[in-house]
Formats: C-alpha cells, structure tokens, sequence
C-alpha cells in the first residue's frame, strides 16, 4: 500500500492539497471529486468510496477544493467555474504522475464539476452521485445563489452530450437537496452508455447500507470499466 501526499497550485495560485494512493502505482486511477464543504479525508464518503476503489484493484488521487480541508483559499470563492479549474489542476498533477487517462468521480457539487471537466476532456470512466445539472433547482435551498450567477451561461445537459464514456449515475429518490429529476434529465440528455441507479428511500446523505450499495456499485463500475482496458 502506498499513500503519497501531494501539493499543487490551481490558476489564482493557492496551493490545493491531494493524497494519491493504493496497492500499486501502476494500476488505473480514479479521481475524485467531493461534495461542498466535504473534503478528499471525510471518513463516510471520499476515504470509504477510496478503500472500496483500492480493495478493486484501482488507485485513488482524491483533493481537496479551493477553501476545503487543506487546501487554501476562502470558501466563499469557490464556485463551480473554480472547482473546475481545481480539477483541471489536479489532472495536471496526475500527469506529473504519468497518469494522463484516469476514471472521474464527483459527488453533489463535486459530480457538477466532474460533468464540466468530462464534456470538455476525455475520461476513461465517469461515476456521480446525486451530481448538480442545474443549479436553478439547487441554490435556494442550499444557500448560494452566486452558483447561479457562474454558471447561468452554461447549458449543462446540452454540454454533456460530447460525453463519449461510460457514465454511472447514482441517486436517492428522496433527496431534497439535488432532486431526482436532474438527474434523470441528465441521463436522458447522455448519448454514451450510462445508467442511471435510483436507491429508494435514500436522501441526498446516502446512508448505512443504502451507502455500502452505493459504493460496491460505483467501485464495481470502474472495475468493470478500467481494469479491462
């Protein structure tokens, strides 16, 4: 096991923390993307989702968002246009790795991210769960309506048809936060292969094993996906 504590500066050059890690450096790479105010070390959702992922035989590079865990930066700048350009640093850092195709992972606002990155970049793989498509829905309830703002230009479901890989969705159908409907508008507006996995009774926290679900399916799907590549 090998577990590698990485630094990177994004485009306003704050200095974003990463941890890449797994059995075997050779091995495909996941990255992943976590929820507003969460972070790559949250126990329940990135470290848990990542011990399934290395378990399959994947490597994992999880980091840290402008302003989240330890990376620097005020939280009140992030906004969807930021985390995408946190992603674009982070894959440049992969590269320095030599990974240059990875699977992507984003959770809520992490899986908004992971879909601006994908429609403009390839990716091997694409897993979200309970991902934002459209924050017109989203901000009022979660209180930032400057997300609005950044990305009132951007027609998301439009964007995602130049998806051209596999995409997993996965999302709660009692989920007040991201409601349903977005995502199955997306998954109509995908033209790749996709699937969309609706767990009953689950809100937008995914929880007990409705969680342990959820991740043996996500892990299993990257398995799938890039380990027979």
């Amino acid at each position: 096991m090998f577990i590698e504590k990485r630094n990177f500066k994004n485009s306003k050059g704050l200095i974003l923390a990463a941890i890449y890690e797994g059995e075997d450096k050779n091995a495909p790479v996941i990255v992943m993307c976590h929820g507003y105010q969460s972070s790559k070390n949250s126990p329940m959702t990135q470290k848990a989702l990542a011990r399934k992922l290395v378990e399959r035989g994947l490597s994992v590079y999880r980091f840290d968002f402008t302003g989240h865990g330890e990376s620097e930066g005020d939280l009140s700048v992030l906004t969807p246009l930021q985390g995408l350009d946190d992603l674009r640093a982070a894959t440049k850092d992969l590269n320095v790795l030599g990974k240059k195709k990875f699977g992507l992972y984003g959770s809520s606002f992490g899986g908004n991210v992971a879909l601006l990155y994908a429609s403009e970049r390839s990716v091997l793989a694409l897993a979200l769960k309970a991902p934002v498509s459209d924050y017109t829905q989203t901000a009022a309830i979660i209180g930032r309506p400057h997300f609005i703002e950044d990305t009132k230009s951007i027609d998301l479901y439009k964007k995602v048809k130049s998806i051209k890989c596999p995409v997993f969705i996965i999302h709660g159908n009692h989920d007040d936060v991201v409601p349903l409907t977005q995502s199955e508008k997306l998954y109509q507006a995908l033209v790749c292969d996709k699937r969309l996995q609706v767990i009953h009774g689950a809100d937008h926290d995914i929880k007990g094993e409705d969680l342990e679900k959820t991740y043996n399916l996500i892990a299993g799907f990257f398995k799938r996906n890039l380990l027979a590549l």
